[in-house]
Parts: structure tokens; C-alpha cells; sequence
């Protein structure tokens, strides 16, 4: 049976005016995220504008570089069971717009309460820009806002001055301090009659072949409209190279905001933070209505 999940509704008062909204699977009774204060002073966490990158789509992108101090962690684009991802609202001339973030490999912290996808050591988070046909990103500034926990949690916030993208941008590589930016490789498909998400595809990376115990697993985005037996992580069944994994998933038009309903996610080969990861994304064409 699958168990319901219901949306966490969060508003983002982290951006203060700017307030944003995310959706975060939440399993009905699971704990509550700690409470959160907002910081003063000296924060876990160091914000640096470290400038400017080209991803493989064309567009350029801002890189944020997030130090975070030992023993502290911060959340990835769906946190898991409690948390709050970072937060961006670029301040920039008119034409110019922030596009979807690019988040890294995140890890996987499981505790006898909740599983939660986090980033434990310092990382690069990429917001990609897009403007008017031809022109290079201007001089702009990001207002940044992020949940850091520990034994409690704390609110962090940061304004960054980029300047203008000039000259040879540099592309954004397949790795951002150690960890795998996701990329385009395996296959999903739905059955609308059985309601199952299965992902298939070949174990690529030669090391992965040699390894006793190659392992390759999913972690669900946020999917609004839709609903899961659990947080995750998902394992995949493999055979030789190959692997599958069957994913029940309950469709909800109701609760998907009048927005589209994709699954999605990303596919984790390996443990290490290194290894390649690939972004899922399957549009599942099912009417919704507006809210």
C-alpha cells in the first residue's frame, strides 16, 4: 500500500519581501524540522561570489561557493523529511532572469527519524541567467537566504556582488569541489495504468563495473501533484550493467498547483559524492487544474 504523503507549503520569509514558495514530500507524522532561528554575527556558513561559468545548454551562470563549518550541513533542492533548501533573488538591470537553480550531488543523511539530502562539506551551487538574444550577463547582485543545522538549526542570509561575465567564460566541467553535477543519461518511463515510474539504463562508468558492490539509487525532486511511499532513497535492481527500478507513485491533480506534473529526480551511481549522477525528468502530460 502506498502511503500518503502530504505537501509541506513553505513560504520562504528567509528572502524577507522576497518571498518565495517550495513543495517538500512530507510523510504524515514524520518529526518536524528543528526549530530555526535567524543567525547574528558569525554563521556556519560563508557565502563567496566565484564568478561566472558556461553550461553545456549555452546559457551562462552565476557560481555561488557555500564554506560550510564542520559538523554543519545544508539541504539540497528537496531537503528530504525536515529542512529548507538555499534560496536565490538575482537584482539585476530589466530582461535579465534567474532561471531554475543547478544543485550538485547531495548526500544522504539517514537517522533513526527522518532521511534528510544535505551537503556536509563545502559546495557550488550554479544559477543559471538568461536574458536579451546575444548579450553577456551584466554586473548584477544575488540575495541569498539558507537553512544550516547542526544539533539546532539557523537561518543564514548574503548579498553578492557579481560583476559583469566578460571575456572566455570558463565551462562549468562535470565536477564543482569534488561533487558530480547531474547530468542526461538514463531512460523513464509511466504506465498511467498501474501508476509506476521505471527508470532503466547501463551501469557507464568503468570504476562502477569493477566494484564489488555497485549500487545506483534515486532521489525524488520536488513534484508537486504527485506522491511517493517515501522520501527515498529508492534502490535499483541490477543485473550484469543494467539496472531497473520501479517507482509506485499516486498521482494528485489537485494538489499540483496548476503546474504541470513532472517526476523527477536524480539517479546516483556510486557512493561517492564524485560519482555521476543523472537528472530525471519525465512530463507525465495529465490535465491539472488552475488554482
Amino acid at each position: 500500500m502506498i502511503m500518503r504523503f502530504r505537501f509541506l507549503v513553505v513560504t520562504a520569509c528567509m528572502l524577507g519581501a522576497a518571498a518565495q514558495v517550495f513543495f517538500n514530500f512530507k510523510p504524515a507524522g514524520a518529526m518536524n524540522s528543528p526549530s530555526a532561528v535567524v543567525a547574528k554575527g558569525k554563521t556556519p556558513v560563508k557565502a563567496i561570489a566565484a564568478g561566472w561559468v558556461k553550461l553545456d545548454s549555452g546559457q551562462t551562470a552565476a557560481v555561488v561557493r557555500f564554506e560550510i563549518e564542520n559538523g554543519w550541513h545544508m539541504y539540497w533542492e528537496n531537503p528530504g523529511e525536515s529542512g529548507a533548501p538555499p534560496l536565490a533573488q538575482l537584482q539585476t538591470k530589466d530582461g535579465w532572469t534567474l532561471m531554475q537553480p543547478i544543485f550538485p550531488r547531495p548526500s544522504i543523511l539517514k537517522t533513526a527519524d527522518d532521511t534528510e539530502f544535505i551537503y556536509n562539506t563545502s559546495w557550488e551551487w550554479l544559477l543559471p541567467v538568461t536574458g536579451p538574444a546575444g548579450a553577456t550577463a551584466p554586473a548584477c547582485s544575488i540575495d541569498l537566504s539558507w537553512m544550516v543545522c547542526k544539533d539546532h538549526c539557523e537561518i543564514g542570509r548574503a548579498h553578492l556582488e557579481f560583476a559583469a561575465a566578460t571575456g572566455e567564460i570558463p565551462a562549468a566541467g562535470d565536477a564543482r569541489l569534488g561533487r558530480s553535477l547531474p547530468t542526461v543519461g538514463a531512460t523513464a518511463t509511466f504506465n498511467s495504468k498501474d501508476q509506476v515510474i521505471t527508470i532503466s539504463g547501463g551501469i557507464a562508468s568503468a570504476a562502477m563495473k569493477n566494484t564489488a558492490a555497485p549500487t545506483v539509487q534515486f532521489i525524488p525532486g520536488i513534484m508537486p501533484g504527485e506522491s511517493l511511499k517515501s522520501a527515498g532513497p529508492f534502490q535499483a535492481t541490477l543485473v550484469d550493467v543494467k539496472f531497473t527500478l520501479n517507482i509506485p507513485v499516486e498521482i494528485q491533480p489537485q494538489n499540483a498547483f496548476g503546474k504541470p506534473i513532472v517526476f523527477n529526480g536524480l539517479l546516483l551511481y556510486g557512493q561517492s559524492e564524485s560519482d555521476r549522477c543523472d537528472m530525471i525528468r519525465l512530463p507525465l502530460n495529465i490535465k491539472v487544474s488552475q488554482p
